[in-house]
């Protein structure tokens, strides 16, 4: 059982250093495009109208997607033990 839990632990620390370092990739992404040189009105325009759709889709993604894929592993888990006892 504790060799589960410290895999656990890991899977949690890993995806929480990968959300904040594309969170810190972002943001100094954003700084120097927005100060590029050539880059202008215009392309700081496109760029605000493709992160305002990216964001839309990644919030439907993130409410959805791990919600149901815990669903669907639980009701696995428990027809494997199910199983086991018959």
């Amino acid at each position: 059982m504790k060799i589960k839990k410290q895999t656990f632990v890991k899977g949690i620390l890993t995806v929480l250093i990968a959300q904040i370092l594309v969170k810190v990739v972002s943001f100094l992404y954003r700084v120097v495009i927005t100060n590029f040189e050539g880059f202008g009105d215009d392309g700081n325009g496109y760029s605000s109208a493709a992160y305002r759709i990216y964001m839309v889709l990644l919030s439907i993604a993130t409410i959805g997607v791990p919600t149901a894929i815990a669903k669907l592993v639980s009701e696995k888990i428990a027809v494997r033990r199910q199983k086991r006892c018959i």
